[in-house]
């Protein structure tokens, strides 16, 4: 039986956006027992994630499920509450519906498209057509002529561009197809096992906890783990979120997803549960930049651990020694909220400073892991990569929460 749609209160709505998730859980709960809701079972879950505990959020997810299994949101939610469990072939089955459910409601495409994104999405399927050996057109249904020239007018707005990417208006097949591309998901069954064998395992977990909360780990992945990953990336038309400043972002919604990507969160957990054992995987996304122009801000996680992997040849790096990430070895004060954090660059620099915190670049490399407490402030360094999409920059993203004892 469907569920009703009565609101989150808005006193509740105000806990989970400040953190206050205990507070949060005890008040849905009240209120579910009493009228459930959609609305208010998905905020019950989701703040049962956020404090930790994924058993009881599943527990009320597949109630949302049963009562309505064409509910997107509900179905994406139920998968990563599946993958932090661990639960991987029902996450990734279940991700899979809610591609489904998602395709069945789309949209019109917008009439103008980010002009990074464009080239991007252009670049992509002209790669796609090539690596698989298609005809030019299979994918990309317009002329040589055309795809030359949006091209020369994407790249020319790019150059001209501030720090604000402007969007174009492309008009046209080609228009439709660079602003909603056809969804590929490229897939191969992942190796049987993903990292390297290592013995300084020990070496991480102290740097963690004793050098600045940072840990640098040199070729994290095994070759045919490596080269499976960036397969995904290039092959997979999943980058479908983009941010002003030029960069992209593929999440498990957009596809983002396989069975590689949670093997290689769950074989991190074995490899050190001194570090691991008492957290799972929250989220995970990747992005990809555009040549030459700024990368993610400056700004901290909503993890306990954070993990970022570099996946894009060296030999694209024109800059060696530079492109990967500057870290502030201070965290976010523990009154700021998920907002504060994120999405305040001025006045976290305005903090630093007031602070004296010191900063530490490190350099990019292919199948590099930075791993760190995800509170401390990061971003993306400056970076010089070459032109061509297999040498876009690329990093993977892997945040880890506590998980809450029972």
């Amino acid at each position: 039986m469907a569920l009703p749609e009565s609101p989150v209160p808005n006193a509740i709505q105000q806990s989970i956006k400040l953190g206050r998730y205990g507070e949060a859980v005890d008040a849905l709960a009240a209120l579910t027992a009493q009228r459930p809701s959609a609305p208010l079972l998905m905020a019950q879950a989701s703040a049962n994630m956020g404090l930790g505990d994924p058993l009881a959020a599943k527990e009320i997810a597949l109630r949302l499920v049963e009562a309505d299994p064409q509910r997107l949101e509900a179905r994406l939610l139920l998968a990563r509450i599946r993958a932090a469990l661990d639960e991987r072939a029902a996450a990734l089955a279940d991700f899979r519906t809610a591609l489904d459910l998602s395709a069945a409601t789309a949209t019109s495409p917008p009439a103008s498209i980010p002009a990074h994104l464009a080239l991007h999405n252009l670049e992509q399927l002209a790669y796609l057509e090539e690596v698989q050996g298609l005809a030019p057109g299979t994918l990309l249904r317009v002329s040589a002529t055309q795809r030359e020239d949006a091209r020369r007018q994407l790249t020319e707005v790019l150059d001209k561009a501030d720090a604000i990417v402007p969007s174009v208006k492309l008009g046209g097949d080609i228009g439709r197809i660079l602003a909603e591309p056809p969804l590929l998901l490229h897939d191969e069954p992942p190796p049987a096992a993903c990292l390297n064998p290592r013995n300084d395992w020990a070496a991480t977990v102290h740097s963690i906890a004793n050098e600045g909360g940072v840990a640098c780990v040199d070729g994290l992945l095994n070759p045919t783990a490596l080269a499976q990953l960036q397969r995904f990336c290039l092959r997979s038309t999943v980058w479908r979120r983009s941010y002003r400043h030029g960069y992209l972002g593929a999440f498990a919604e957009f596809g983002f997803f396989n069975a590689l990507l949670l093997q290689i969160a769950a074989e991190l957990k074995d490899a050190v549960p001194d570090m691991w054992g008492e957290h799972h995987l929250a989220h995970w996304w990747s992005f990809v930049y555009q040549h030459q122009r700024p990368g993610t801000d400056i700004h901290a996680d909503q993890s306990d651990i954070s993990l970022n992997l570099w996946i894009t040849p060296d030999a694209a790096n024109l800059q060696p020694g530079s492109g990967g990430l500057d870290i502030w070895h201070t965290a976010a004060p523990a009154n700021w909220t998920f907002d504060d954090y994120n999405a305040g660059g001025y006045a976290i620099r305005a903090y630093l400073k007031e602070v004296g915190a010191e900063r530490t670049s490190y350099a990019h490399q292919e199948n590099r892991a930075l791993l760190f407490n995800g509170a401390l402030f990061h971003q993306t360094a400056a970076s010089r990569f070459a032109e061509g999409f297999e040498n876009r920059r690329r990093n993977i993203t892997f945040l880890f929460r506590r998980t809450r004892r029972r």
